[in-house]
């Protein structure tokens, strides 16, 4: 059956619901549960509209759904097919499903709608799938019952768990696999993906990466977290100008990432190192802050024995995207380095 038909249907089921109230009980239930745009009503905006208190509003709501459900049995059998589908949707996500997704499923549109606000109405009242209200760890959703509900939760915990215990994103195929090793109760199907949908804790980044929310490669809160996450994963030092273009192109938002912030940014950031000329790399790619004449002095600083020229070369290279002339220039400096008659280099002693 479409969507449009189930819409058409469904607010047949409504009316025929609500046939037995007077006008303005009907509006009053009609606006609380959004029947009319999708949007749900408070108790001061109906009362404003009567001249009445929030607490006689109440009190109308209440008495007429009293109402509607003394005629329930009659009309039972055409609510059915709704509550059916409902339970179907959530069935198929492990008895659980965001609201949202369970709204898009029937209505065609996550967005709030009368044919959404109808279902969620028919359900109400057939009572056997329960509404969980949105809060600070999950979006609201749908649930076949509170064992489910239980379960949910605790596999949402073991997730965090195995995901704080890792410390960086893994692809959603890895987070799957870490899920049905954790001690979480729902493992298999699509489990996950509930997880995600509904989780205020647990996300996916742009690139597909499942971590926790609070975890910048997962939620990059600004141009520093953005730049780390790009440049994490080209997995090379990339010129500025680059930087940007990355994050442009990577869908983090609709607003454009400025090159000269990028810039200011990397230069402010101690996760980032100039490598090159306008070239930043990672400083947890074991690149470092300095001069090439600072990295030199490290490297033999780091050494036990004076070191050989291409041996200085090469780990000055590894750290910095440099010349190797302007790292030999750095070694003519004789106030700093000492050339031994091997041909071996030392720091000059004080």
């Amino acid at each position: 059956m479409s969507n449009e038909v189930l819409n058409i249907k469904i607010k047949k089921v409504v009316a025929d619901l609500l046939g037995v109230l007077s006008a303005r009980n009907k509006d009053v239930i009609s606006r609380r549960f959004g029947l009319k745009t999708g949007r749900k009503e408070t108790l001061e905006s109906i009362g404003e509209t009567y001249g009445i208190t929030r607490e006689r509003v109440r009190q109308i709501e209440e008495s007429s759904l009293n109402q509607v459900r003394a005629q329930l049995s009659s009309l039972k059998s055409s609510m059915t097919p709704f509550a059916s589908f409902a339970a179907d949707v959530l069935n198929k996500s492990q008895g659980v499903t965001r609201e949202e997704d369970l709204f898009e499923k029937f209505s065609g549109t996550a967005k709030p709608s009368p044919a959404s606000a109808s279902l969620s109405f028919v359900l109400y009242l057939d009572g056997n799938l329960k509404r969980y209200t949105e809060d600070d760890d999950f979006q609201s959703f749908w649930s076949v019952s509170e064992q489910h509900v239980e379960n949910f939760k605790k596999s949402v915990a073991g997730l965090i768990s195995v995901l704080n215990s890792k410390k960086i994103p893994v692809v959603e195929a890895e987070a799957a696999n870490l899920l049905k090793k954790s001690a979480a109760p729902l493992k298999d199907g699509n489990i996950l993906t509930s997880i995600l949908a509904i989780s205020k804790n647990v996300g996916k980044n742009v690139f597909g990466e499942v971590g926790l929310n609070d975890w910048a490669e997962i939620r990059p809160r600004g141009v520093r977290d953005k730049s780390f996450l790009v440049l994490k994963r080209e997995g090379k030092p990339k010129h500025f100008r680059e930087i940007a273009q990355l994050i442009n192109s990577s869908s983090f938002s609709n607003k454009k990432a400025n090159v000269q912030t990028v810039h200011n940014e990397l230069i402010k950031d101690k996760r980032f190192v100039l490598v090159g000329r306008g070239m930043y790399g990672l400083t947890d790619w074991g690149y470092k802050t300095g001069t090439v004449k600072d990295v030199i002095v490290d490297v033999l600083k780091n050494s036990k024995n004076p070191l050989p020229k291409d041996e200085i070369v090469a780990q000055v290279l590894s750290h910095r995207m440099v010349k190797k002339n302007t790292i030999l220039l750095n070694l003519q400096d004789s106030k700093t380095f000492a050339k031994k008659e091997n041909g071996t280099y030392s720091l000059r002693e004080a």
